[in-house]
């Protein structure tokens, strides 16, 4: 990273960049110029931070929306039980279809972190 940009700063760029700010905004942003935002990015350390702040905002989002998807996942269940049997078939439906592609995402979710793993590993990159 350039010795000329200072901690808090690299910082700001790095959150602005995760918040998928455009890269001449988030030089302004954090006050340096689009060339220093180019040479921070051409730092894998650096684009490792910024893929990391987007991981955790992505969480927290992911985090605050459980709570609504349990409770829309509450009400399709309590259809399960109505009395017109094509409510029952749309509720049973969505929430076989909505669990299998749950359980897919999960799969491949974990299947690529464990990939990133062993390729840090493999490249000496403390992951």
């Amino acid at each position: 990273m350039s010795q000329n940009v200072a901690p808090a700063k690299r910082t700001l760029l790095a959150l602005a960049l995760a918040a998928g700010t455009p890269v001449g905004t988030a030089a302004e942003h954090a006050g340096i110029s689009r060339k220093t935002v180019q040479r921070c990015l051409a730092r894998p350390a650096f684009r490792r931070l910024v893929a990391r702040l987007r991981g955790d905002r992505l969480a927290a989002a992911l985090g605050r929306r459980t709570d609504n998807m349990t409770r829309a996942a509450d009400t399709v269940a309590a259809l399960l039980d109505a009395p017109e049997p094509h409510l029952r078939l749309r509720a049973a439906r969505a929430l076989m279809s909505l669990g299998l592609r749950f359980r897919d995402s999960v799969d491949v979710t974990d299947r690529i972190r464990d990939l990133e793993r062993e390729l840090a590993r493999r490249q000496g990159i403390d992951p």
